[in-house]
């Protein structure tokens, strides 16, 4: 390329920037136009949702008397139903302490089996890695062993070589 071809591309560019400008323009300003009218519907609203509520504020109150004597009313029923339900738990206590015995009774035998089986266990597992170790070792003698008999065939094989080639 030329410099003129490129005075030509960089006045393409400089257009393209300045229509990107006028379109962005305009752009922002139909969204402001946009947030007017919406902003004008929320007033409104706002009016709207403030006469609401002073309405239903005098229905409120006469909800709410009424619901403090609904409520003095169940408060007094609950109280009397505490007091069953204390009874009843004091006996549901009893009855618990019960069971958790029992089953602290049946279960010590249980735990008395499981530590037995756990030290049969530990005792198979100290044995394995006894076997294992053994073994190991036992394997590393041997491959020792076999190398050195392997290195002495290498020696005497060569040696036996170098004669037959007269060295």
């Amino acid at each position: 390329m030329d410099s003129s071809q490129l005075e030509i591309k960089i006045a393409e560019l400089e257009a393209r920037l300045e229509e990107a400008k006028i379109e962005r323009q305009a752009a922002i300003q139909k969204a402001v136009a946009a947030r007017q009218g919406e902003v004008e519907q929320l007033k409104q609203t706002i009016v709207a949702m403030r006469e609401q509520n002073e309405s239903t504020r005098a229905g409120i109150r006469e909800a709410v008397q009424s619901a403090v004597v609904q409520a003095q009313n169940e408060i007094t029923q609950l109280r009397e139903t505490i007091v069953v339900l204390r009874e009843q738990m004091e006996n549901m206590r009893h009855e618990k302490h019960q069971a958790v015995q029992e089953a602290v009774a049946r279960s010590s035998d249980e735990i008395s089996q499981l530590k037995k089986t756990v030290q049969a266990l530990r005792d198979e597992m100290e044995n394995q890695k006894i076997r294992f170790s053994e073994e190991t070792q036992s394997a590393r003698v041997a491959s020792r062993d076999q190398n050195q008999h392997l290195q002495q065939m290498i020696v005497a094989l060569r040696e036996q070589m170098e004669r037959a080639n007269g060295r």
